[in-house]
């Protein structure tokens, strides 16, 4: 099943990305957004190297194909991956397009 715009990047952040898979000796390409936790930051992501299983999404980008568990598509309305350029000089980032706000009751005057 693919998706248009599940995963938006720029051609930057796409040639950072791929380096950076190549750099740390990445040999598949295949690329899984999971949920890593919520803070009060709001949700946290990360990616790991998986195939696609039936309630996934792929979109392939030139040599990557991202995989997105479905419901993670639909409650985020997909992904942005930025280059350390787009992101003010910190380094890739990978964001949802909803951005719901952080919500943790615990944090006190920590959050920010």
């Amino acid at each position: 099943m693919n998706a248009t715009n599940t995963i938006n990047i720029s051609e930057a952040a796409y040639a950072e990305f791929k380096q950076f898979l190549d750099d740390n000796n990445v040999e598949s390409y295949n690329i899984r957004i999971n949920l890593a936790g919520i803070g009060c930051g709001g949700p946290m992501f990360n990616i790991v190297i998986d195939e696609a299983a039936e309630n996934d999404i792929v979109e392939d980008v030139n040599d990557i194909k991202f995989i997105v568990d479905k419901d993670l598509v639909e409650e985020y309305q997909g992904f942005i991956i930025l280059s350390s350029e787009e992101n003010d000089g910190r380094g890739l980032s990978l964001r949802a397009v909803l951005q719901p706000e952080g919500g943790c009751s615990s944090c006190g005057g920590g959050c920010h």
